[in-house]
């Protein structure tokens, strides 16, 4: 027999809408400080992904479905969530900001009452839409200082960043790429295996294995494209039939004399 679930306290709850924008490649435990903090403070919240259009590359390594399953597999269905493509450069200071709006309109979520950033840079392209941030923070809650709007109550919610963990989505990503396994210090856990499988192999560095421990076949399993350097020194990449060929000329970038 289904269980029927425990209703919520009417008292519980309120009809803010949080907002929080990102490119979302790697979530770490800064975007996790966020989320958390968003999830608590509003009764519904939405997370903007940018730059969706890129992906394969290595600004940009995950697609929006990656990134949409990551998402998903870490929070459930607590935050809905908007796809962004970059605009380039525009006139005013305000466009950004003003698609973000749009999109949220034309995929009919409500309007957020309140903007999560881990720095005034980020929140800046969204003053004009939730609060200014000249001056002192209205108060701080927490590790977050808030800017408020007096007459619309819209706030703006920045992490102080000397409270949690001090590291970029970029630091992040350069750790995974180089196979340094401190980049698991960083991401929830959850999301380990996650990450090893998906981020494409050719934007990561080769595995590099002790000769004296070397034989064929890997007993550890690898994503297809996965690098590898032989005990002479060759790449091999792992082909779609699970075996390690060399790296042909045009994967390298060379020509065979080189």
């Amino acid at each position: 027999m289904t269980r029927k679930p425990t209703p919520v306290d009417p008292r519980i709850g309120n009809n803010r809408v949080g907002l929080m924008i990102t490119r979302g490649q790697v979530e770490h435990l800064g975007h996790a400080a966020l989320k958390a903090q968003m999830m608590l403070d509003n009764g519904r919240n939405i997370i903007g992904f940018g730059s969706s259009q890129k992906s394969g590359v290595f600004d940009n390594p995950l697609t929006s479905d990656q990134k949409r399953r990551a998402q998903l597999g870490a929070w459930g269905d607590t935050f809905k969530m908007v796809f962004l493509q970059d605009i380039g450069a525009t006139d005013r200071a305000t466009d950004w900001g003003d698609y973000v709006f749009d999109r949220i309109r034309t995929n009919q979520l409500p309007e957020p009452t309140d903007f999560y950033a881990g720095s005034k840079h980020e929140a800046r392209w969204y003053e004009h839409h939730f609060a200014r941030l000249d001056g002192e923070p209205s108060y701080r809650r927490g590790a977050f200082e808030v800017w408020e709007n007096p007459s619309t109550r819209k706030r703006i919610h920045i992490l102080d960043r000397t409270l949690h963990v001090a590291i970029s989505a970029s630091e992040v990503r350069t750790l995974i790429e180089r196979r340094d396994p401190a980049w698991r210090n960083y991401v929830p856990a959850k999301l380990w295996d996650f990450y090893e499988w998906e981020y494409p192999p050719e934007l990561r560095a080769a595995v590099e294995i002790d000769p004296e421990e070397w034989m064929f076949p890997i007993e550890r399993a690898y994503p297809v494209g996965t690098k590898l350097i032989d005990v002479d020194g060759t790449i091999l990449i792992l082909r779609d039939d699970g075996k390690w060929r060399p790296r042909t000329a045009a994967e390298s970038g060379k020509s065979l004399g080189d």
